[in-house]
């Protein structure tokens, strides 16, 4: 958004520029940390409610995010522009039009929310690998408190690795870091939670091809360079392509047994409470 802001022309946007823009969106259907609000509702009925205030929310941000960047273009377009600067606009703005104490809470907000994301992708991470892997793979019989501490130290670990990675590394390596893996998150996952909820004849073999290629288009297109070539994010080919193969891949093999197909139609049932 910001970029194509203060790009050449304010509305002088490529073809590539909307594709990928658009594409971004189709990560949230593969965000661990996002999904997992809605596997945790209490009762089926509250996800349609649950649904709406998650869609109006986001359309207000990414709504807000657009026009942050097109006023900050309009009122500071020259200056940031000349530093090079132009993906720091929302902190400029603060400090340039609020009081020192509103400016403070606005960019805290941004550390904020850095640390909600955060915390919330590093909790996802460590109950999938004690719940997914360790117990079952590893110590069948781990107690809760065995558990509980390989999570934490797993937790420990991820923290470290990140300061690691990051450290020494601009604000765009940090960023690029984060595009791709929005990008991997969205390929591998999200056509297999779509496909779950509106396909009853989707299954495991599908869900388990849809990830490995989803990943596999997604970081091949990375690192051959087509993302830079063409200028289409990564996520696009990665989400579209693993669709095909989860849907192939499923039609070619054996359909869910009836345990499944129930599961589905509870789950999917306008009355299920």
């Amino acid at each position: 958004m910001t970029q194509c802001a203060f790009g050449g022309g304010i509305f002088n946007t490529s073809w590539q520029d909307i594709l990928s823009g658009l594409g971004w969106g189709l990560g949230y259907f593969g965000m661990p940390h996002i999904l997992v609000r809605f596997m945790s509702i209490e009762k089926p009925s509250m996800i349609k409610k649950s649904s709406i205030v998650a869609i109006v929310w986001v359309i207000i941000s990414l709504f807000s995010a657009v026009m942050i960047a097109y006023f900050g273009r309009m009122v500071m377009g020259a200056e940031l522009l000349t530093q090079g600067n132009q993906k720091l606009v929302f902190i400029a703005m603060a400090r340039r039009f609020f009081p020192a104490g509103i400016c403070g809470l606005l960019l805290a907000a941004i550390i904020a929310a850095s640390i909600s994301t955060a915390d919330s992708q590093l909790l996802v991470a460590s109950s999938s690998f004690t719940a997914d892997l360790y117990k079952p793979f590893f110590r069948k019989k781990a107690t809760e408190k065995e558990t509980l501490f390989v999570g934490r130290v797993l937790v420990l670990s991820l923290i470290a690795f990140a300061i690691a990675n990051s450290k020494g590394s601009g604000a765009q390596a940090i960023m690029d870091m984060v595009e791709n893996a929005w990008g991997a998150f969205g390929a591998s996952f999200g056509p297999t939670i779509l496909l779950s909820l509106f396909w009853k004849r989707f299954n495991y073999q599908g869900a388990v091809a849809d990830v490995i290629s989803g990943f596999v288009i997604d970081l091949g297109w990375l690192l051959t360079g087509m993302t830079a070539s063409t200028g289409i994010f990564e996520i696009v080919p990665g989400f579209f392509g693993s669709l095909v193969v989860a849907i192939i891949v499923a039609k070619l093999t054996s359909a869910p047994n009836e345990k499944a197909v129930a599961i589905f139609e509870q789950g999917t049932s306008t009355n299920a409470d």
